[in-house]
């Protein structure tokens, strides 16, 4: 049985000596223009249709944007208004590159890459916040709290808090495709389709979860 973990590339453009471009980039493209599509038609198709009483789709929408307004002013209070509209689509691009499995494609998140990419994303936002908040150097003196000789720990945590955030999404999401590959390989095809629901869609929903509280409450903690 041989099961790869690395990506593979699918386009390789023709310039400066050829740059491949992976699955991955590929598969994160697909998933952004999805994303884009869907915004651009609820922005000039659905909306206009909105009603005041809300049904249906209209429905499921209001409550996916109040949840993420809600979620995020829990966390944040008042400073989570600003930070909703990124975690809500920071939400909706990890939940759909974390399950796009199901239809037969790697997902994006399965390459570090793409993990310590927003990973690096939540980092600079966090400290660009609480030096926001609190000035450049109010954030220094959080990082020598509650004593002066706890500085270095505490800069050492702060840098490894993308490289924590990435490992942990590539390998939940890694894990998955490998045990959903070696189930393929090894049972009959009705049970992998069971299976799938937890590994490809409850876990990659979940992961979904945990990185974007990770986020907000990093980000809080740069704060207060």
């Amino acid at each position: 049985m041989n099961i790869s973990i690395e990506t593979e590339t699918w386009i390789t453009i023709p310039i400066l000596g050829g740059i491949p471009i992976t699955d991955a980039v590929v598969v994160s493209w697909i998933v952004t223009v999805i994303i884009i599509a869907f915004a651009l038609i609820v922005r000039y198709i659905l909306l206009p249709k909105f009603e005041d009483i809300p049904k249906g789709f209209q429905n499921v929408l209001e409550l996916f944007v109040e949840w993420v307004y809600h979620f995020c002013v829990d966390t944040m209070h008042e400073k989570g208004k600003e930070l909703a509209p990124y975690i809500g689509t920071l939400a909706l691009y990890l939940g759909l590159a974390n399950i796009i499995e199901l239809v037969g494609l790697r997902p994006p998140t399965t390459n570090l890459g793409t993990t310590f990419a927003l990973a690096i994303l939540t980092f600079f936002l966090s400290n660009y916040y609480g030096i926001r908040q609190k000035g450049a150097l109010g954030r220094l003196k959080d990082l020598a709290k509650p004593v002066a000789i706890m500085a270095p720990i505490n800069i050492i945590t702060n840098l490894a808090q993308p490289i924590s955030m990435a490992s942990r999404l590539y390998g939940n999401i890694l894990g998955g495709l490998v045990v959903m590959e070696i189930i393929y390989k090894t049972v009959p095809i009705f049970v992998p389709s069971l299976l799938a629901i937890y590994f490809n869609l409850f876990d990659g929903l979940m992961q979904t979860f945990i990185f974007i509280t990770l986020t907000l409450t990093f980000i809080s903690e740069a704060t207060d």
